[in-house]
């Protein structure tokens, strides 16, 4: 009986400690985001263009074998339309907070939001 609940409270500890640790980077995402102001578009790891998050704007990206259109509109950036096959990137959540991205590999084409450059050039340390 004694050994049954030393197990029970066992696997309680290891619940509470896996929520907890799944609660922390969570928290962190979403109280330390931070608003970006550009948008960088790679095509096969070479910059392409850069774009502010500011300006709405539709542009067509000639990846690798096919086309993306980027749509710039309040601020968040989404691809609304890709000739690729599996269309994964045209079904991406719009993106607007810094280091978020959306990806298309089929045509190796990489879409990133960044900060202004003074908040790029400060680790979390730092800020």
């Amino acid at each position: 009986m004694k050994k049954r609940l030393s197990i029970k409270n066992d696997l309680l500890l290891l619940i509470l400690l896996l929520v907890i640790g799944l609660l922390i980077p969570l928290g962190y995402q979403l109280f330390h985001r931070t608003a970006g102001n550009t948008v960088t578009i790679t095509i096969d790891g070479d910059l392409w263009r850069t774009l502010p998050l500011s300006t709405d704007t539709t542009i067509d990206i000639p990846g690798r074998g096919g086309t993306n259109t980027l749509c710039i509109k309040n601020g968040q950036a989404s691809i609304t339309e890709a000739d690729c096959p599996d269309k994964l990137c045209v079904h991406q959540v719009s993106i607007q907070h810094n280091g978020e991205s959306l990806v298309c590999l089929p045509h190796k084409v990489i879409v990133k939001v960044t900060a202004n450059a003074s908040d790029r050039d400060l680790d979390g340390i730092a800020k």
